[in-house]
């Protein structure tokens, strides 16, 4: 049995081998990397070229007896966009170093998709305002129509990322349907069943993080029990949504014959240490959402990594 995780940011990690091979220990034999902007996109291709088993490295000998292979997506995040538009000149400017890093790859077999890139909306919590303001609103949407053009000149996947933006996100994505032959994910899915039959609809995969397994994520958790199988992918989006039980459980305690602050100072990295996602927990996920739908979990991680492997092309 084994897992694919289709959403991390190994540039995160301090040592991605560790990651990669806690994951591997895990039943994860597929990773992928996901850009959020020009510079962490040179970065995943990088280590896809690095740690996957086609590189001929020593490291990469390492994962191939490991029987793991990462993989890279390159894209620019709403919230990344601005800082790189300031850094490179210009949206067109941007564009170009992406289409550079595609170009310079060793291995664009490796590069499987476009993103992660939409729209990032906050609302005021009280209210659901939003506190995006319409400028901010209409370059998020620039930036998304940007990639999807890339996405579909490129033939290659979107990698979605939607955060209150349900409606301006179904029209771009209804707009350029027939030239996005590859269609795409949306990543770690937010929405309730009403979005989740468009997306569907639409002939993309929807992807579920650790969010999923939040107890107060009843909407997520009634598309995943609802939606078929085959149009499912899971994701851990490490370092970040950590699933539960890790995400509110306590790491060991240390020993006291420690001194007080030298304790306190340990527990706080710990804590942290112990909570920070990885792709080894996309198991978790898969465990939880076989519990869901009344399912083994071996069937769980044999379809979705058929579906990744469908829409990525792996």
């Amino acid at each position: 049995m084994t897992f694919v995780d289709t959403h991390t940011h190994l540039d995160f990690a301090n040592d991605p081998v560790v990651w990669i091979e806690r994951a591997k220990e895990a039943g994860v034999n597929k990773i992928i990397c996901v850009g959020t902007s020009v510079e962490a996109s040179r970065k995943s291709v990088e280590i896809a070229e690095k740690y996957s088993t086609s590189k001929d490295s020593g490291q990469a000998r390492m994962t191939e007896k490991k029987e793991m292979q990462i993989y890279a997506t390159v894209g620019i995040h709403a919230q990344d966009g601005k800082g790189d538009v300031e850094k490179f000149g210009g949206l067109d400017k941007c564009i170009d170093e992406l289409r550079k890093i595609l170009d310079q790859a060793e291995n664009d077999k490796l590069i499987v998709g476009i993103g992660e890139c939409g729209f990032d909306i906050h609302l005021v919590a009280s209210d659901q305002r939003p506190v995006t303001n319409d400028e901010e609103r209409g370059f998020q949407k620039e930036l998304f129509e940007v990639q999807i053009k890339l996405a579909a000149e490129l033939r290659l996947p979107l990698v979605v990322h939607c955060r209150n933006a349900w409606e301006e996100t179904f029209q771009l994505l209804t707009a350029y349907s027939r030239q996005l032959t590859a269609n795409g994910v949306f990543h770690s899915w937010t929405g309730d069943w009403e979005a989740a039959k468009r997306a569907i609809d639409l002939g993309f995969y929807i992807s579920f993080s650790g969010i999923v397994t939040f107890k107060n994520a009843v909407d997520i958790q009634d598309v995943a029990r609802r939606m078929p199988l085959d149009k499912m992918l899971l994701e851990t989006d490490s370092p970040f949504l950590t699933p539960e039980p890790i995400r509110s459980g306590r790491p060991p305690k240390l020993t006291s014959r420690l001194s007080s602050t030298i304790r306190t100072r340990l527990e706080e990295r710990n804590r942290r240490v112990f909570r920070q996602n990885e792709p080894k927990n996309v198991k978790i996920i898969a465990q939880f959402i076989a519990r869901l739908r009344n399912l083994p979990v071996s069937q769980v991680a044999s379809v979705t990594s058929v579906n990744a492997g469908r829409l990525f092309s792996f």
